[in-house]
């Protein structure tokens, strides 16, 4: 989609709404058993059959916006967390 269009389509949308302003939520169904995942709410996995089912909530924003804290997101490269140092003075 041309940049122009894009930014048309943006500047004439109506008015947001109260219902606008709340953020969507992506959910997930997962067994705790076998680790299929379902769109849907089960009670039970349909694959294996266990009854242990985890539902878990994403909010579905814009991924490059802080996280909830505040903070900004940073790559897991960047710190490898476990006290070592790289010599970068070569």
């Amino acid at each position: 989609m041309p940049v122009e269009r894009l930014l048309s389509e943006l500047l004439h949308r109506e008015p947001a709404t109260d219902s606008d302003h709340r953020p969507e939520t992506a959910v997930l169904h997962e067994c705790r058993h076998c680790g299929s995942k379902f769109d849907d709410p089960i009670t039970e996995c349909p694959v294996c059959g266990a009854a242990e089912i985890a539902t878990y909530e994403f909010p579905s924003g814009d991924p490059d916006a802080d996280d909830a804290d505040g903070a900004a997101d940073v790559d897991a490269d960047a710190d490898a967390g476990d006290g070592s140092t790289t010599d970068r003075s070569h």
